[in-house]
């Protein structure tokens, strides 16, 4: 009798080491590789570890990390995984480098979400089985791969509770089923707000369901309805009740934490998402079919998929055996004796998904995206990492009809589990190795050739392709080094900060300047000289001294300006230089005009500088493609100058590089009478 228990309850953690090790752990190739990629996964990486170090005395801040320096609050850009840190802690105390202990701890997601999903099973009357297989859906269904690169959405294990114990609390009416469904909400927002926020969406799916319910029932919603509420309060005692208000209270004083520097981000930065860019990450009805990782369900070529913006965002399909589980459940579960809490998690399911549906440039979201929670959540289409719940359920349901009624456990195990696990091991994870990881933190801190002095606010270069990974590479080394950085990367940026700088050194007055700017202290000279004074510019080309002991002209134009303008500039090609970074030209640019021109535009007509070669014939070998900005402002009868990066693929030997001027969006200066800047390329 013993070992018949103990075997049943070793059976589910055997199916999960068989899940696990065909997919997430498999797909890592024995800790050699990173989930994710060197960009989004170490930015992730990057938070665990500040949190870490800022308990092991090596961090100052946790809303403050020492990125985007001095802007403050710049966590509240991104998610802040507090709930799941310590899991990270742990692994980096053993192991000694962040990149392990966060493998570790994104691997051990895998297991806090089965534990979770299997035990909230259990409480909706979930069999043992069923339950253990219903989890391994939640846990490693197709969307789960499919959103693998974005860890801050890994860990969702208080979102299966706070569902099962809300349902329970609206069937049963036990107010501590309601306090812990808040509990455990509560702690899935400080794993992550975006699963937090798709809990609560689930959780008023749930409600709107349960008043539906009551609306369509003999009595509809009366006072008969309310009065069980009321009498199971009345019946709980009143230490209960001081117990419920008490936790209650510290719940939301929790939440009011961890909320409030975010609310401080949204009003400081003004960090809100338009309609037009939640609109393109709302599902599509394709959405929910897509999963182009699948090996088995990819169809890259199929024009119902074509339309699809953001594509790589849409990829919800839970996959075919979940979807044909979850129907036949709904069916089944509808009509047997757990029918309330199949209408409440189904019937919240398809809720939730009627509510973000996008269909023909319409959606219903669209009443609820200004919201002040909802504003600031723009992939809505990962909200199918949240709905693997409802579906799993369901599925169960399935799964204990068909063991009670067809043919029993062996047909569970031996054909049903070995069909769920192909199919979501038939996927690939987004991975990079390991060493690369290594490799480029080790080759941007051998980029540092001087002695950082405590208070060094270090700004490094970018010198790839991907902006994102020179960014971490420079945050990562001055985190390791206990420096502040101008560098960030991260789900947003400070306002004035270019995207894209490659060396161009004057992005360093920039972006001192748009911090004066936002601290409404532009005319703070001495503010300048000591931010500047601190900045140890690394792998840039054209610094000019003057920099660091005055700030330069930067304003932002609120117009167009005209044609009669901009005929007044005249550039020319000074010199041609080349360094560590490569080749490059300077132009000056002269205004003979009574108007200044503005480095940058608030009106989105930027004048930047653009290029191409003449051949040795004098016939375009390409167009007018490449752009530089402004570094600063080109002043009245004065002048400015640039200093532009000319590709080695681009050049002609003999053949005649072009410059010319572009208001974008308006005209070229070229068209308008203003003639190019040239210069033989020799």
């Amino acid at each position: 009798m013993k070992a018949r228990v103990t075997a049943a309850m070793a059976l589910p953690f055997v199916l999960f080491a068989v899940a696990f090790f065909a997919s997430p752990f498999g797909t890592l190739g024995h800790l050699t590789l990173m989930p994710g990629n060197v960009g989004d996964a170490r930015l992730n990486n990057y938070f665990l570890e500040n949190i870490y170090l800022f308990f092991s005395a090596g961090s100052t801040s946790l809303w403050n990390p020492p990125f985007f320096y001095p802007f403050p609050y710049v966590l509240g850009f991104s998610d802040n995984l507090f709930g799941a840190a310590p899991v990270y802690a742990i692994a980096r105390w053993i192991s000694g480098e962040p990149d392990t202990a966060f493998q570790v701890w994104f691997l051990f997601a895998y297991l806090a979400n089965f534990v979770s999903a299997r035990y909230a099973l259990k409480r909706l009357a979930i069999s043992d089985l069923g339950a253990s297989l219903g989890a391994l859906i939640f846990t490693f269904a197709l969307p789960v791969t499919a959103h693998a690169g974005h860890a801050q959405l890994h860990y969702r294990f208080g979102l299966p509770l706070a569902l099962a114990f809300f349902a329970n609390f609206l069937v049963e009416k036990r107010w501590r089923l309601l306090l812990a469904a808040c509990a455990w909400t509560t702690w899935q927002f400080y794993c992550g707000i975006y699963i937090g926020f798709f809990t609560v969406l689930l959780l008023a799916a749930q409600s709107v369901v349960y008043l539906l319910i009551q609306l369509t029932s003999a009595k509809g919603v009366s006072a008969a309805t309310w009065s069980s509420f009321r009498q199971s309060w009345t019946a709980q005692g009143g230490w209960n009740r001081v117990a419920f208000f008490l936790g209650m209270l510290v719940l939301a004083g929790l939440l009011l934490v961890l909320f409030y520097p975010y609310l401080r981000v949204s009003r400081m930065y003004e960090a809100k998402r338009t309609w037009d860019e939640i609109s393109t990450m709302l599902p599509r009805p394709q959405s929910y079919f897509l999963a182009d990782a699948s090996r088995l369900w990819a169809s890259p070529n199929s024009t119902v998929f074509s339309g699809i913006p953001m594509r790589h965002e849409h990829q919800m399909f839970v996959g075919m055996v979940p979807l044909l589980l979850a129907l036949c459940g709904l069916v089944v579960g509808l009509r047997s004796t757990e029918r309330q809490r199949v209408l409440l998690l189904g019937g919240s399911l398809l809720v939730a998904i009627a509510a973000t549906l996008y269909i023909g440039g319409y959606s219903l979201w669209y009443l609820f995206h200004k919201l002040p929670l909802a504003s600031a959540i723009r992939a809505m289409s990962r909200f199918d990492l949240a709905i693997l719940f409802p579906v799993a359920y369901l599925a169960a349901l399935a799964i204990d009809w068909l063991r009670a009624r067809i043919g029993g456990k062996s047909l569970i195990l031996f054909v049903l589990f070995p069909l769920v696990v192909f199919e979501f091991s038939s996927t690939n994870i987004d991975v990079s190795s390991k060493t690369v990881w290594r490799q480029r933190l080790s080759q941007a801190d051998a980029r540092i050739q001087q002695l950082l002095s405590k208070d060094a606010i270090l700004f490094m270069s970018q010198r790839s392709d991907s902006f994102s990974s020179d960014e971490l590479d420079a945050m990562w080394v001055a985190l390791r080094r206990g420096v502040k950085t101008l560098n960030g990367y991260s789900g947003g940026l400070p306002p004035g900060f270019a995207v894209e700088y490659g060396d161009d050194c004057a992005e360093a007055p920039r972006r001192v300047i748009a911090y004066m700017t936002f601290k409404h202290a532009a005319t703070d000279v001495s503010l300048y000289k000591a931010l500047m004074s601190r900045v140890v510019p690394v792998g840039f080309a054209g610094c000019d001294t003057k920099w660091f002991s005055g700030p330069p002209p930067l304003t932002t134009a609120t117009r167009v300006y005209t044609k009669e303008e901009l005929r007044q500039l005249h550039y020319e090609i000074t010199g041609r230089n080349r360094d560590d970074n490569g080749t490059y030209v300077d132009v000056r640019i002269d205004n003979n005009g009574d108007n200044v021109f503005s480095a940058r535009s608030a009106v989105g007509r930027p004048l930047r500088f653009s290029w191409r070669f003449l051949d040795t014939n004098g016939n375009p070998a390409s167009n007018f493609e490449k752009r530089r900005d402004l570094q600063f402002d080109v002043p009245a009868h004065g002048e400015a100058r640039v200093r532009i990066p000319i590709e080695s693929a681009m050049q002609i030997e003999g053949g005649t590089l072009e410059v010319s001027l572009v208001q974008e969006g308006e005209f070229w200066a070229h068209d308008i009478g203003v003639p190019t800047a040239r210069y033989v390329w020799k």
